[in-house]
């Protein structure tokens, strides 16, 4: 894990957007990062009247760009009063501009919120948010995927649940997680989802099995913990599916962050990777996925 010095925040000026002002404030206040707040504005497309040809890009009018960056450098001063922000206004394709400056600026942590409204809605994740998941290199903190009330006055990060999957990536994330806990002086747990044997098969089979396996998994996380020097309060494996266990495991014990994997770096799928648009979802807490 590389110290935080530098976070991103692609701004779309909405309510939700807002709400995450103060994990912004917490995480960059402790590590004195400096913060960006990145609107990119979408191109426009014409047209032609006679439908031959395709859509032509035109340039965005000057006027776009003034109001926008008039707006930007309104957008959560107080929540961010006393940081060191820099407000940008690009034109472009949201997900490639963001994904692009990721690389160019060496960011090590963007922050943004999803898209959860409504009884369907809930069950998606924003277009844009989805493909920066899919291609920013860097770790991405999401917010609780429902609408909230009101933003949070302040943030407290001080109690953690790192969801691993022991692919060769798994280490990362635990120290990741373990570097979190240890600055905010967080408590740490580790939950890790077992394969389950199928209940089809003799009772007594499957019991002993799954409990070899669980046994097993708990050895594994073990020596993960020492290797990365993370002090964990508890460690649960648990043994169905995973995405509703890691969630249902972070409910139980108010968690106030979850930390999962998300990379693809080391060329595995890896079971819990696969998982992570489903355990942002539903999470009852922010996500950090690395």
């Amino acid at each position: 894990m590389v110290p935080i010095s530098r976070i991103l925040i692609p701004v779309d000026f909405s309510d939700r957007c807002l709400r995450m002002m103060p994990y912004v404030s917490a995480i960059a206040q402790r590590y004195q990062a400096e913060v960006v707040l990145l609107h990119v504005v979408n191109p426009v497309y014409t047209i032609p009247a006679t439908g031959i040809s395709g859509p032509a890009l035109m340039p965005v009018p000057q006027w776009v760009f003034t109001e926008k960056t008039t707006e930007l450098e309104r957008f959560a001063v107080s929540e961010l009063r006393d940081l060191p922000v820099r407000r940008l206004v690009y034109e472009g394709d949201p997900e490639t501009q963001i994904a692009a400056f990721t690389h160019a600026e060496n960011i090590q942590l963007m922050i943004m919120p999803t898209h959860g409204y409504g009884v369907f809605r809930r069950f998606l994740i924003g277009s844009v948010t989805s493909k920066i998941l899919h291609d920013a290199s860097c770790p991405v903190l999401t917010g609780v995927h429902t609408e909230a009330k009101a933003p949070l006055a302040n943030v407290k990060l001080s109690n953690i649940v790192c969801a691993v999957d022991l692919t060769p990536h798994t280490e990362n994330v635990l120290a990741w997680a373990s570097r979190l806990a240890r600055d905010f002086e967080a408590r740490l747990s580790i939950v890790h989802v077992a394969p389950c044997i199928s209940p089809g098969l003799a009772v007594t089979f499957s019991s002993r099995v799954n409990q070899e396996l669980k046994e097993t998994a708990r050895k594994d996380v073990e020596r993960l913990q020492a290797a990365v020097g993370a002090k964990s309060v508890s460690i649960c494996i648990q043994e169905g599916d995973i995405a509703r266990e890691v969630c249902s495991f972070a409910q139980s014990i108010a968690a106030d962050l979850v930390v999962i994997g998300r990379s693809a770096q080391d060329g595995a799928s890896g079971r819990l990777r696969t998982n992570a648009y489903a355990i942002i979802r539903q999470a009852p807490c922010p996500v950090l996925s690395v």
